[in-house]
Order: structure tokens, then C-alpha cells, then sequence
């Protein structure tokens, strides 16, 4: 059992360590738009959020 969820674990590692690195460097050499390419979802989100926090009642 303990051998299984090691296995597990280390393709989950493997995979995920191999989703990153293909997304941080793409093998498209085009022209991308400008902009950074942050974390989908919450990279831009804070960005997007951040100019609209109110501490005013």
C-alpha cells in the first residue's frame, strides 16, 4: 500500500513539475502579445482586483 500512494505521489510530482516547466518555456518562437505571463487565474486576478480595494465606508 505505502508503495502505491510513493508511486502515486512521485508521477503526481513528475507530472505536474513537467506541466510547468513546458508552460514557462514554450517552444512557439511567434510573436506573443505584451504582457506578462503570469499564473492563470490568480496572477492576473490580484492585478486586476488590487486597483479596486475599498477601505472607505
Amino acid at each position: 500500500m505505502l508503495w502505491t500512494l510513493c508511486i502515486l505521489v512521485s508521477l503526481l510530482v513528475t507530472s505536474i513539475t513537467s506541466w510547468v516547466y513546458n508552460w514557462r518555456n514554450p517552444k512557439c518562437r511567434g510573436k506573443l502579445p505584451p504582457g506578462s505571463m503570469g499564473l492563470p487565474l490568480i496572477g492576473e486576478t490580484i492585478h486586476f482586483f488590487k486597483p479596486y480595494t475599498t477601505s472607505d465606508i
